[in-house]
């Protein structure tokens, strides 16, 4: 496999680098004086310094050595700050977008530019932003640093509000951006832009934006519209007409598949990383004056640092006798749910609401959940026998519009007999809504209030239902009322495990410059080895500098309740793996610490383990041909689900998407999640908790490889574990359930919270 990363090479191990002492003041009074030829970096309490331009019997500072990977921080900013000055004479033509991550558009392959009239050529653009970070790794046991080189398709848009308003063009209620060049950097990266808000007045040069600090003047010539499909699309059809801007935006939809082909994509990388770090033919040499200089590889780096990841086998009865290696919905097929026996709603009553004209569509639709479908091979069983219930009772109320009122007054005409569900007809159009004024999240906050999970479909479904969606909407209303379709075996292990799923959602005003985000809505979800779900519990949403007490509340509370209903005797080891969301500093290791205080009678062992796929690794395999998909030739060049290589012992990519999880061409290249074990940075004081880190990256792999088989939205496997995948989802509907008035999320009862509701 090879990975979109380039190796640099250095002929050395140690180097000498000129250092002052850093003062605010200092560090400005040199860069203003001589930033047009060094660079100036802090590092801890010492400016470093680096000569690229300057006269040689300059000498700044004093002498200090460094070790290549000893002194990882001030290498990589070296290298970073010789690689931009480099970059800058070898391509002045070029205006860097930013210095790090390092980005800049091509100069070419504007891919609308030949659709475009001759007065909005260069104006108005379609191009490839590449985006060149550095990263230290420690692959097959070498370390080195490198260049991560990706590409994506960004328009461009430089025609001002000040142009725009001249032209004639309505800007009234449209995003804007600030556009501002910073000080001293004119021609050498480009302007700072910054999304402020909505413009709502013009008056003579300068126009009046709602923003988050209230209405603000901004002169008319530095405010841009924002670059979205939308508005761009608008002043296309004003500047030429309807026809030509559909022409214009179908180009590069049309183009998308080409775009995002692995292939391509795979070429391009390689032939920029070929412009970037070769020069006719011979390696480019970065250097500087004080002698640190280092080549690049032009080739990508080739990995084999992996381990075999096995799929799980699935098992459909206590005593581990049914059970399916390879196919989940196959198992429930033959052998029915794992908890069969023990669950206790046989006979669900299930309140069902549907507009009053598309009744009979309704029926049938809900004939076909219930009994099956004859010909069916996947569900030809139906809810009720696949899933060894004795009977689905339906209880049907009729609406006559798509209105909260006709919701809530269908709800309210239930008598004493609470279902144990709701199937609810919605119209897609509720999508469109905004969170306050939603139907969806008013109804489904008053049925969680009366501790009822509801399942949503939408009319276009009940018309057109299929084998598929059936089997899916099964699968999540079992779920939903409690149930327990498959496991995973257990780990074989004496210490006994909780995995530990902890999401958040940010609640924020809007998306300007400055908004506030200081309140967080957090979640955790309790899974145990083998994947069953043991409970949720909401961390309240709080200032964002006391959500790690209420963190450290709900984990207490919670760890005390499973360690009663699951008989955990004192001295017994315990160990607490946490997937996370992007941590912040060294706070999360503080509430374990805690937390290993308070609950002394056990020996915690614990890894904070973040998954993520906001990151620039990708995978590529050359030899990979592709499977064919309904006549096409789909996911060459990726690499097959479960590939996977460790960056370093800490960090491991897997492809969770390989050829055969794909659906479509357009789905393009498919990014490997980021799983990381998390420990504590810098000088941090940690009491011995370092001894208490879980480091078994393989382990932790693995696991999280197994629990992706167990979302119980659908029988595919997913590209985040269950953990990640239902705290997220809780997060983000509380979050947005939040708006609905007279919503408390406080009141969800402890029954509910082991049901899976939220899928």
């Amino acid at each position: 496999m090879q990975l979109n990363y380039f190796p640099i090479r250095f002929d050395f191990e140690r180097y000498q680098i000129n250092t002052l002492p850093y003062t605010q003041e200092r560090l400005a009074e040199l860069r203003e004086k001589h930033n047009s030829t060094h660079s100036f970096f802090k590092n801890g309490d010492t400016i470093h310094i680096s000569n690229k331009d300057g006269d040689e019997s300059l000498v700044l500072g004093k002498l200090a050595e460094r070790n290549t990977f000893g002194d990882n921080e001030v290498t990589a900013s070296l290298i970073k700050h010789i690689f931009f000055r480099t970059f800058k004479d070898r391509f002045p033509q070029y205006t860097p977008v930013d210095f790090y991550p390092f980005r800049f558009f091509s100069g070419k392959d504007d891919i609308i530019k030949n659709a475009l009239p001759e007065k909005l050529k260069d104006k108005v653009a379609y191009k490839k932003l590449i985006e060149v970070q550095l990263r230290l790794t420690e692959i097959n046991g070498v370390k080195r640093f490198g260049f991560l080189i990706n590409i994506r398709r960004n328009w461009i848009f430089n025609i001002s509000c000040a142009e725009l308003h001249a032209e004639g063009f309505d800007l009234m209620g449209l995003d804007v951006l600030h556009s501002e060049t910073l000080p001293g950097l004119t021609n050498i990266l480009a302007p700072n832009e910054e999304f402020v808000g909505i413009l709502k007045e013009i008056k003579g040069n300068k126009a009046s934006v709602e923003t988050n600090e209230g209405l603000k003047d901004f002169e008319l010539n530095e405010l841009f519209i924002r670059k979205t499909k939308f508005n761009i699309g608008n002043y296309l059809t004003y500047a030429t007409s309807q026809q030509k801007s559909n022409e214009i935006l179908s180009i590069i939809e049309s183009k998308r598949s080409d775009i995002y082909n692995p292939k391509s994509l795979y070429a391009e990388i390689t032939k920029i990383a070929e412009h970037l770090f070769i020069d006719n033919g011979q390696p480019v040499l970065f250097q500087n004056k004080d002698s640190f200089c280092f080549t690049v590889d032009n080739k990508p780096l080739a990995a084999s640092n992996t381990i075999h990841l096995k799929t799980p086998t699935f098992i459909f009865d206590h005593a581990v006798t049914k059970t399916n290696n390879f196919n989940p919905d196959t198992g429930l097929t033959n052998f029915g749910p794992y908890d069969s026996i023990t669950f206790d709603i046989k006979t669900p009553n299930i309140l069902c609401i549907c507009n009053k004209s598309n009744r009979g569509v309704f029926t049938n639709f809900l004939s076909s959940l219930k009994d099956g479908l004859p010909q069916s091979r996947l569900f030809q069983k139906g809810l009720q026998r696949k899933y060894d219930l004795q009977d689905v009772l339906y209880n049907i109320r009729e609406i006559q519009e798509f209105t909260v009122e006709e919701y809530l007054n269908a709800i309210r005409s239930e008598d004493e007999n609470k279902p144990h569900l709701a199937i609810i007809e919605i119209p897609a159009a509720f999508k469109r809504y905004d969170d306050r004024n939603n139907p969806y999240y008013a109804i489904k906050a008053k049925l969680l209030s009366l501790e009822i999970p509801v399942q949503y479909v939408t009319s276009e479904i009940i018309k057109s239902h299929n084998e598929f969606i059936l089997n899916s909407l099964a699968l999540q209303i079992y779920a939903k009322m409690g149930g327990i379709p498959w496991v995973l075996p257990s780990q074989r292990s004496v210490d006994r495990e909780i995995v530990i799923g902890i999401g958040h959602s940010w609640l924020r005003k809007n998306q300007y410059a400055r908004a506030e985000q200081n309140r967080v809505v957090g979640i955790t979800t309790f899974l145990s080895s083998d994947g069953q779900y043991l409970l949720a519990d909401k961390v309240k949403d709080v200032a964002f500098e006391n959500y790690f007490t209420e963190l450290q509340r709900s984990l207490k509370n919670s760890i005390q309740r499973l360690s009663n209903e699951q008989g955990w005797s004192e001295g017994e080891t315990v160990r607490l793996i946490f997937h996370i969301f992007k941590p912040i500093k060294n706070t999360e290791f503080d509430v374990v610490s805690q937390l290993v205080r308070e609950i002394s009678q056990y020996k915690i062992k614990f890894a904070f383990v973040t998954i993520s796929q906001q990151h620039p690794n990708m995978l590529f395999d050359i030899n990979q041909k592709g499977v064919q998909k309904f006549g096409n030739t789909i996911g060459a060049f990726i690499p097959n689900r479960a590939s996977n290589i460790f960056l370093d012992s800490e960090t491991c990519i897997v492809q969770m998407l390989g050829p055969n999880e794909l659906k479509t061409a357009k789905q393009g290249m498919s990014k490997p999640i980021q799983i990381k074990i998390r420990t504590p940075q810098g000088n941090y004081d940690n009491n011995g908790l370092n001894d208490l880190i879980f480091h078994d990256l393989s382990y932790i792999t693995q696991q999280i490889f197994s629990f992706t088989y167990l979302s119980w939205r659908s029988f595919l496997p997913g590209e985040e574990p269950a953990t990640m995948k239902y705290s997220n989802l809780i997060s983000r509907l509380l979050g947005k359930m939040r708006s609905v008035p007279g919503w408390d999320a406080d009141k969800l009862n402890y029954g509910l919270k082991r049901k899976k509701w939220f899928l």
